[in-house]
């Protein structure tokens, strides 16, 4: 090649592409920034966040999965890519054990996983279950997850055939309760089991059951909860038929030993409650805009409880109140002013995210509450005066570390190239124990919506489960 044609060639290839080779590294150095900016400029700095990968999982629909930390010992319950009921196990700073028992989810969002220890050590499990025969594993030697065994029966098999919604708490002895419905949406009992570590069995806690739906409907309740006052704390409202619309009567009782009830001024309440001995905080009718999950509990500086919820307004909206006992009565107080926005529900099976949750009322400080409500993608803080609760001030703020969705979306990238489905981010805070740290210990994973409980057109990749571990700084 002469001279001439040396030029012509660099001319014409060799310096176009320099061109576009210094135009794509100027353009990637600014998205570069860009990205970083935004991530940097979405991180909560008053914490570190370390964060690991716990398994892949199903990612087919939403069903939540469980984290408890006792002391040093740590448990995660969830649904494997397979949707098998998992059991991951580890003392904290040490790998993860992992066992799988029989049992496999379906399509049904209601069919979450709940865990506890005893206090010899032994792990509970509960779960896969919306109006189904029980489905109960228990440690067979104390700290061993691999020790799980199936066991057919608590205490009657009559009513453990249509078992729905099971919890366990402790009471105040640290003695084990599992709580959940028997019958269906509008016709169902309430049911507590305490457990014997001594003998490994478990009895009713109630010579009845606690609640009585009398055939006509049924209790959606949040709690028991241990107060600040020594009192467990009970909110629920009732349901007639599995139409979600049927939510009405927000109510509320309270008990120093999970046995003996009472209401708010200590009238005591004759086991089991129904509708027509119950105490009525807010007497919200059918189709009044108020629904189950979305009732919460708290309590202000005096220990008051305090209940943060939604219903239609007069307006017509759907609204925020707060309704507070106060001098054996019920002070209601609507702290939104929302216009244009109403949620019409209705219709049975899992209504997937809804557009408005709230959560617990905290205090945060000595005239002020704080109320956290997501509405839509926004994460509002209703600052509401502990006297009046007139609203003083609404704030943007987040539920959770914000680098939680970036770490989860970067760990979940393959999910998003293999296709264009929709996926919901979804964050769990873990119960029981801080960290040595002072950790908050959360699970986050990514799933398509629920579809009132039936299955999707297509089943999506595996979503990598997450644990972080937010350290204040």
């Amino acid at each position: 090649m002469d001279i001439f044609n040396k030029e012509l060639f660099f001319t014409r290839t060799i310096k176009p592409l320099m061109r576009e080779r210094l135009l794509f590294i100027l353009l990637f150095n600014i998205a570069t920034y860009i990205w970083t900016f935004s991530v940097h400029a979405n991180i909560d700095h008053s914490v570190v966040v370390e964060s690991e990968a716990i398994d892949n999982v199903w990612s087919g629909h939403r069903v939540s999965p469980a984290l408890i930390t006792r002391g040093n010992e740590q448990f995660v319950a969830y649904y494997d890519s397979n949707r098998q009921m998992t059991i991951a196990h580890r003392k904290i700073g040490t790998p993860w054990r992992y066992y799988k028992v029989d049992s496999w989810v379906g399509w049904d969002s209601h069919n979450y996983v709940t865990i506890e220890l005893d206090k010899d050590g032994y792990l509970h499990v509960l779960g896969n279950l919306h109006s189904d025969a029980i489905e109960y594993f228990r440690m067979s030697e104390p700290l061993k997850v691999r020790s799980l065994k199936r066991i057919s029966v608590m205490v009657d098999p009559a009513v453990e055939r249509k078992m729905t919604y099971p919890i366990f708490l402790k009471n105040k002895n640290d003695e084990l309760i599992a709580k959940y419905r028997d019958g269906g949406s509008g016709n169902g009992n309430e049911i507590y089991n305490i457990y014997d570590t001594q003998t490994k069995t478990w009895r009713r806690l109630h010579d009845n059951q606690f609640l009585d739906g009398e055939g006509k409907r049924s209790g959606y309740f949040e709690g028991p909860t241990l107060g600040p006052d020594g009192n467990f704390h009970l909110i629920w409202v009732w349901r007639d038929t599995p139409d979600a619309s049927t939510n009405h009567s927000l109510s509320y009782a309270r008990s120093s030993d999970l046995v003996n009830w009472e209401d708010s001024t200590g009238k005591r309440l004759q086991l089991p409650i129904r509708h027509s001995t119950a105490e009525i905080v807010d007497p919200v009718g059918v189709k009044g805009g108020m629904i189950n999950g979305n009732i919460k509990l708290g309590f202000d500086q005096g220990n008051n409880p305090i209940i943060s919820y939604h219903k239609y307004g007069k307006n017509g909206n759907t609204q925020m109140f707060v309704a507070r006992s106060h001098q054996n009565d019920w002070q209601v107080k609507q702290i939104s002013q929302w216009t244009n926005f109403r949620w019409d529900f209705g219709g049975g099976g899992s209504l997937g995210r809804f557009p408005i949750k709230p959560h617990t009322v905290e205090v945060l400080n000595n005239n002020a509450l704080s109320v956290l409500v997501r509405k839509e993608d926004d994460i509002f803080r209703f600052v509401i005066d502990s006297d009046s609760l007139e609203t003083l001030e609404v704030q943007n703020a987040d539920l959770y570390p914000q680098q939680i969705e970036t770490i989860t979306t970067e760990s979940n990238r393959m999910l998003f190239e293999s296709s264009h489905l929709p996926f919901e981010h979804r964050v769990f805070k873990g119960k029981g124990d801080l960290s040595a740290k002072s950790g908050q210990f959360y699970l986050s994973l990514h799933s398509q919506p629920s579809n009132r409980d039936r299955a999707h057109k297509m089943i999506s990749m595996p979503s990598v489960l997450l644990l972080h571990e937010a350290i204040p700084k």
